[in-house]
């Protein structure tokens, strides 16, 4: 039996085929009704996912495809974070009406933070962090840039946390405060904060750029670092943290050239979690 169904998580459609309601029933937990539609989508759909079983396999493993583009297999246990890992990929790979950097994107009274990282810097728990101390997120993954108008737009979907990082979250708040939690994945294990609902209620709000912080988590450091980052500086770390930057060319070029003018960048290295989120709270 076929499932289907769209994500409409603005910016973009995506209409869903897969095995059964397994994944259907999963992303309930994560996604508002609004945004998790069961009925086909009257609107244009950007992505056309099939994610079905290959009754080829031993394993009756599912198969994650972009059209003809095929993303990775995985097992029933599994589903939720490859599908979610899928929407990743697709995004990243395929989309090119918006300069894409792989960054958090969260806002609060006005004030916008890009929070670009590579894996292992704590990005993902910060961004965690403080949408439960009152911002609003925009994404955990992607920060989209209109080319025309310079402003961000938001992605909104659950933010993914690793292994350790699910018992920090789960210790400062409330237990199970992560939840759709998936054991044995390559990356370890893999759990899910939702949204708040002011995030979900704001989804189709843009925010004009306003600070970059590139954050690491050093338990080593002995003083939190929270220095000014030059221009030309900027405009590289960014450069190497977009996905199809050179794909736009011209367009990507003055689009970043016009983000880093806008925006005031942050080197941020800290042990200390309440002292760093004390220091993006004093921004303005």
């Amino acid at each position: 039996m076929t499932t289907s169904f769209v994500l409409a998580s603005a910016p973009f459609n995506f209409q869903v085929n897969t095995s059964g309601s397994v994944l259907y029933d999963q992303l309930q937990q994560l996604y508002p009704s609004s945004v998790l539609q069961s009925t086909p989508a009257s609107d244009i759909v950007d992505f056309q996912i099939d994610f079905k079983k290959n009754w080829l396999s031993l394993s009756q493993s599912y198969a994650f495809k972009l059209g003809q583009h095929h993303f990775r297999m995985t097992a029933k246990p599994q589903l939720l974070s490859v599908f979610e890992w899928g929407l990743n990929w697709a995004v990243s790979s395929y989309q090119n009406r918006y300069l894409c950097i792989h960054a958090a994107v969260l806002e609060k009274s006005g004030i916008s933070l890009i929070l670009p990282a590579p894996p292992g810097s704590g990005k993902s728990t910060l961004c965690a962090l403080l949408m439960l101390s009152g911002w609003r997120l925009l994404s955990d993954e992607h920060c989209l840039i209109d080319p025309q108008t310079g402003l961000i737009l938001p992605f909104v979907r659950p933010i993914s946390l690793k292994n350790r990082s699910i018992a920090v979250l789960n210790q400062r708040y409330a237990k199970n405060i992560v939840q759709c939690v998936v054991p044995d994945t390559f990356k370890g294990t893999i759990g899910y904060l939702p949204p708040t609902a002011e995030s979900w209620q704001l989804m189709h709000q843009p925010v004009q750029p306003a600070y970059v912080i590139f954050p690491k988590y050093n338990a080593n450091v002995a003083a939190t670092e929270f220095s000014g980052i030059a221009q030309s500086q900027l405009f590289m770390q960014l450069a190497v943290n977009c996905f199809n930057y050179t794909v736009l060319a011209e367009v990507g070029f003055e689009t970043l050239g016009r983000l880093v003018k806008q925006v005031v960048g942050i080197r941020l290295e800290y042990a200390d979690t309440d002292e760093a989120l004390q220091l993006i709270a004093e921004l303005d």
